[in-house]
């Protein structure tokens, strides 16, 4: 009778490498203790101060209006738009301006949450996670922009320029990895039967159809679901908070043990997008190879980044078509940076960003008084609110010249 070892060789190498690993981290983490702290207090300001407020509010709202069946009926009028250019259901559409105000990891966790409940495939539910990772845009506007960079022109250039790579890699990641036929298959029949190009009747009934037919599946009471809201959120939060603080200290210890030589850049860039972008503004003088590299390191994401959305949508792959898409992403915003800035820079050169006095940074901090702090959170839901406008304005536009050319 063969054994474990036998019958797996590969996983038993796996183990032992994995438990070598282990081990090496533990005596690292003995052997230089203060780096170790200052590196996990690092991480967790980074995630106590950016992204646990980032996006606390976005995975609460996500999983309200996926019960309330709100994402539901949207996907209605989205479904022209989402299966012309990702092959996707209609409702996925949500999840992707989603990605685009509250970041990939939001995204996910709706991607998930629709995959669970909504009958999403597994490949469906791991392409619309691949195209809807992006980092949150007040995160590129304020904290990179107008912190690190010093020039809130670029860091709109980077959101601009991160936005249209990150669609176009999405893009071309479905047509690698996905099949048009599954997703047109498990399309809403509500949005294969509204055609049209405006909100006539038999669309309207299809959506309150949609609507109705969730929420009854959800069942939940608004007590039950708000509770639920809350404890979910806070759990996808420490999951990322651990994730982040565990890759602060890895970058540092690599820095000072494996690669004391290798550029500064290096680890943070592969491993974690804020320390990443930190470590590129201090590597380049040259403003344009900075912006560039900020916007690949933006679009790869880091391992920390792949490893979160792993965590959250456990993917059959092991997340090898997400990373593909990663580095597309990566290498679509490097260039595309190259090739903007010289017209960007002429076409800003005398524009005076309006937020300014309203937001003035110091050293890479915000001046946080009150009524900053309401303008700063509100941003994101007006942008949220502003993406979706956008994407039905060009769902109502493939529909009508998909039924005007089959007339």
């Amino acid at each position: 009778m063969q054994t474990i070892q036998e019958k797996q060789p590969g996983r038993l190498w796996a183990t032992w490498l994995l438990g070598a690993c282990s081990l090496l981290l533990v005596a690292a983490v003995v052997a230089a203790p203060e780096q170790v702290y200052e590196a996990s207090g690092q991480g967790l300001k980074l995630w106590w101060s950016i992204v646990f407020p980032a996006l606390l509010p976005f995975l609460m709202l996500s999983e309200m209006l996926i019960a309330s069946g709100f994402v539901h009926g949207l996907g209605v009028l989205l479904a022209p738009l989402m299966r012309a250019c990702f092959h996707l259901p209609g409702r996925s559409g949500w999840v992707i301006a989603l990605g685009m105000t509250a970041g990939g990891q939001a995204a996910a966790e709706a991607a998930r949450q629709l995959g669970g409940r909504d009958g999403l495939g597994e490949r469906q539910v791991r392409l619309l996670a691949g195209t809807a990772s992006f980092c949150n845009p007040m995160t590129i506007v304020l904290v990179i922009g107008a912190g690190f960079l010093h020039s809130p022109s670029t860091g709109y250039m980077l959101l601009l320029v991160h936005w249209i790579t990150g669609m176009l890699a999405g893009m071309v990641s479905v047509r690698l990895f996905g099949t048009k036929e599954k997703a047109a298959q498990q399309g809403t029949q509500a949005a294969a039967s509204s055609s049209g190009s405006g909100l006539h009747p038999s669309m309207l009934r299809a959506l309150y159809a949609e609507m109705s037919a969730a929420r009854q599946r959800d069942g939940r009471s608004f007590g039950r679901l708000l509770g639920e809201t809350v404890s979910n959120a806070v759990q996808t939060l420490m999951l990322i908070g651990g994730f982040i603080i565990f890759f602060a200290v890895m970058t540092r210890l690599l820095n000072v043990y494996l690669t004391p030589q290798a550029p500064m850049l290096l680890w943070p860039a592969l491993l974690e997008q804020h320390l990443g972008a930190h470590a590129a503004v201090r590597f380049f003088s040259d403003p344009r190879m900075q912006a560039a590299a900020i916007g690949a390191i933006l679009g790869w994401g880091g391992m920390s980044g792949l490893m979160q959305i792993i965590a959250i949508t456990k993917p059959a792959d092991r997340g090898f078509s997400f990373a593909v898409t990663r580095f597309l992403h990566a290498g679509m915003s490097f260039l595309v940076m190259l090739l903007l800035w010289k017209p960007w820079q002429q076409l800003t050169s005398f524009a005076v960003p309006a937020y300014l006095e309203l937001l003035p940074v110091r050293e890479g901090t915000v001046d946080h008084s009150i009524d900053r702090l309401l303008t700063l959170a509100a941003t994101p839901f007006a942008l949220l609110i502003a993406i979706l406008g956008v994407l039905l304005a060009a769902s109502f536009m493939i529909r009508w010249r998909t039924r005007r050319s089959s007339r």
